[in-house]
């Protein structure tokens, strides 16, 4: 089906989140003379994804999510550093990790000339904005998009409605989301009424529901539809 508008996740869709987040975490601990260890990295990351999970659901606000994930992990990891200070030191260090998921600037640069695009993201502002500039993909974009900057994230709806207004409002057969996250990018676009893409590298088994219109393992397969 032809497209107009290509919607764009950012994080661990084109950007590495993954990679920045341990390599944040990291020197976010030897600053505090905390040895790191592989181990508080999964830490991390599974505190994180939940923490990010209860503020998509509306349990957590903004503020609380800035400061309760550092809080549970630090209390996990037996060291008393205090939450606010590490957090900022780790946002720090994470808004200069524009690693690029690979095959990712070669299919938005082809996109790009076909279609119109969109990075819409959750994050913080302060992270997400240094990423995205740094990474060389903000030109291939009409319009940057990020949660903590509009106060509505994926998958609510008046995140896509914004999105909407700013990309004036095409029919929504017309577009299509490309994302890594079943709830926020797959579940948050089919029940806005667009077309879905799940990149799902690690090939997981869709427990969420409901199915994404297409599914690729690897970027460089969305030449298969695109």
């Amino acid at each position: 089906m032809p497209y107009n508008w290509i919607l764009f996740d950012a994080d661990n869709t084109l950007l590495d989140f993954d990679r920045s987040e341990r390599k944040a975490l990291g020197e976010a601990l030897s600053e505090r003379g905390i040895p790191f260890e592989d181990s508080y990295h999964h830490a991390y990351h599974r505190i994180n994804k939940a923490c990010w999970l209860a503020f998509e659901r509306g349990e957590l606000s903004r503020d609380e999510l800035r400061v309760q994930r550092f809080e549970l992990f630090l209390k996990e990891i037996g060291h008393r550093a205090e939450a606010g200070p590490f957090g900022v030191s780790y946002l720090q260090h994470l808004s200069k990790g524009s690693f690029l998921i690979e095959g990712a600037m070669e299919q938005v640069q082809r996109l790009a000339k076909q279609y119109r695009l969109a990075l819409v993201t959750n994050g913080l502002k302060e992270v997400q904005r240094p990423r995205i500039a740094q990474s060389g993909l903000a030109p291939y974009f009409q319009t940057i998009i990020i949660s903590d900057e509009i106060g509505h994230s994926k998958p609510n709806a008046s995140f896509f409605e914004y999105t909407f207004d700013q990309i004036g409002h095409p029919p929504k057969e017309k577009v299509l989301i490309i994302g890594d996250n079943l709830n926020a990018d797959i579940r948050g676009g089919a029940e806005f009424g667009i077309h879905t893409c799940w990149y799902n590298p690690r090939q997981e088994e869709n427990k969420l529901g409901p199915s994404p219109t297409y599914e690729v393992a690897e970027l460089q397969k969305l030449d298969t539809f695109l």
